[in-house]
């Protein structure tokens, strides 16, 4: 390191320097004995910020805000401001957002102003877009803002309610609206009710449509699109209108007159999203240039943020390359799930297990003793009693940590279930269960004679702890071995068989046992 402040200081060959250096702070040790070097003449990496070469003044920036050189502050913020190529302003932003940046907010924000009323020739506009992300994620951290309020349960909404395609018309029988049909992305309700629909525990996401069926695949042209639609209508319309931002500069987003004759300032926080083929670098330079666009022609009043965004726009890819453009908002509270706080990565979606519980309802029973003997963090077991009201149920996992969040789940849910940290094949009971209901483990590591063997021990093990006609529901994607037990035992009948994702094999089964002998 010695000898690359050396060099530094002798100007060899500065810009392969400035990049070894950055890459040596990765090492333990190294940037508090760079700072050391520095302190010793810190006049010297304050003059690389006014070298000629724009790729030198870019990465001295970018090392002082790596080694956290608060006393240079200053000094970046003013060559930020007289930097003239476009391409590493940002990298100043960068190096200044790892300092305490407090007592520059105020001009932080006028800056920000600045920037959102300038014109920008087409030529610019890439690096304008990267240096305004940057800007804006800075001042949007420190200003403190209070999110909008959904107030919009009064009216009525056209939605998609996203779930099991396989079962649509169970969430469909259970949605009310002016029409009600199944669509591709899962079940679509006209003039729905809201306070009616956050009722149904089998979808997974509630998007809004809009007044548009189709958005193109150019970004000026989609901005345009969206701008013109009634997406602002929406979201002005569903939410409070006062109290919406604090924080100096606020003229950022165009005041407007309500009714009330009160002045406010009130953007919207969003983000762009895009479901479907497009390559992944191809679409995050659609989802930049479409994000600008849609902020310029809103007025700004639609403000792009890679983080705390309040609504997104969902783009669902269709096979003419159009979109067909959707709102989720995430204003909207979802407490459908409250309970499940906690989750492991194996765990299952909740609206799935809610899919799967409604599916057998038919051959559930109240006040069934049930067991799960791969609970996870419970959710099976919730959803099943949600469906149907259960009697005593036990959940059993070998994995400690999800015994315990599935005990904090119940807790929230005001539930009672037994949970024991233990394997299955070791567990003994006092009395036998009327229902097992579980969420079977996936293959994982295991070889293929490692799952079978599980399967064999599993049904083995089942028709100990069953009572006679005891049904088992099993969500699993190993048919074959299903299948194979229910063939080398009689005493296995399957009564019922739901596909539930052809490409990754999950079905439900439902099956009985008919001798415990």
């Amino acid at each position: 390191m010695e000898k690359i402040v050396e060099n530094l200081r002798q100007g060899n060959d500065v810009r392969a320097n400035l990049i070894e250096a950055r890459q040596r702070l990765k090492q333990a040790g190294e940037k508090e004995f760079l700072k050391k070097l520095l302190a010793e003449t810190p006049d010297f990496i304050g003059e690389l910020l006014h070298n000629e070469d724009p790729k030198v003044r870019k990465n001295a920036a970018l090392l002082m805000g790596d080694l956290r050189l608060e006393e240079m502050l200053d000094a970046l913020y003013q060559t930020y401001l007289q930097e003239e190529t476009l391409f590493i302003r940002k990298d100043y932003l960068k190096a200044m957002d790892q300092m305490n940046l407090s007592a520059y907010q105020q001009r932080l924000e006028q800056r920000l102003e600045e920037m959102t009323h300038q014109e920008v020739s087409e030529e610019n506009q890439k690096h304008y877009r990267e240096e305004l992300f940057v800007l804006r994620k800075i001042v949007l951290r420190n200003r403190k803002r209070k999110q909008h309020t959904f107030t919009g349960f009064g009216k009525k909404y056209d939605v998609i309610l996203t779930t099991n395609r396989n079962h649509r018309e169970v969430t469909a029988r259970q949605a009310e609206g002016k029409r009600v049909s199944m669509v591709p992305l899962g079940v679509k309700v006209q003039e729905a009710d809201l306070k009616q629909i956050m009722q149904i525990l089998t979808f997974r996401e509630l998007l809004f449509l809009l007044d548009i069926q189709t958005v193109e695949a150019e970004p000026e042209k989609a901005a345009e699109t969206l701008a013109g639609s009634d997406l602002l209508k929406l979201l002005e319309g569903a939410h409070d209108k006062t109290g919406i931002l604090e924080g100096p500069a606020l003229s950022e987003v165009p005041e407007r007159t309500l009714g009330t004759g009160k002045v406010i300032a009130d953007p919207f926080y969003f983000r762009i999203s895009v479901v479907g083929r497009m390559p992944l670098d191809k679409r995050s330079a659609f989802i930049k240039k479409i994000s600008f666009e849609l902020e310029q022609r809103t007025g700004h009043r639609l403000v792009n943020t890679a983080s705390d965004y309040e609504i997104e726009i969902r783009l669902v890819e269709r096979k003419d390359g159009t979109f067909l453009p959707l709102v989720k908002l995430y204003t909207l509270k979802d407490e459908r799930f409250s309970y499940r706080k906690e989750s492991i990565a194996a765990s299952i979606h909740p609206s799935e297990a809610a899919v799967i519980a409604a599916l057998t309802k038919p051959y559930l029973k109240e006040k069934n003793q049930v067991l799960d003997p791969f609970c996870g963090v419970g959710t099976m077991l919730m959803e099943r009693d949600r469906a149907v009201k259960a009697g005593s149920m036990y959940g059993i996992d070998i994995f400690g940590e999800a015994i315990q969040k599935a005990r904090e789940n119940t807790a929230l849910a005001g539930k009672e279930i037994n949970y024991i940290n233990r394997d299955f094949f070791d567990f003994t009971h006092e009395y036998l269960f009327d229902e097992i209901f579980t969420n079977m483990p996936v293959r994982g590591k295991k070889t293929r004679e490692e799952q079978d063997m599980l399967y064999q021990r599993f049904f083995e093990k089942a028709s100990r702890v069953l009572k006679r006609e005891g049904i088992m529901v099993l969500y699993s994607n190993e048919k074959g071995y299903i299948k194979k037990q229910i063939r080398l035992n009689e005493g296995w009948k399957l009564l019922k068989e739901f596909c539930m994702n052809e490409k990754e094999d999950f079905s439900v089964y439902v099956i009985k046992w008919m001798d415990s002998e």
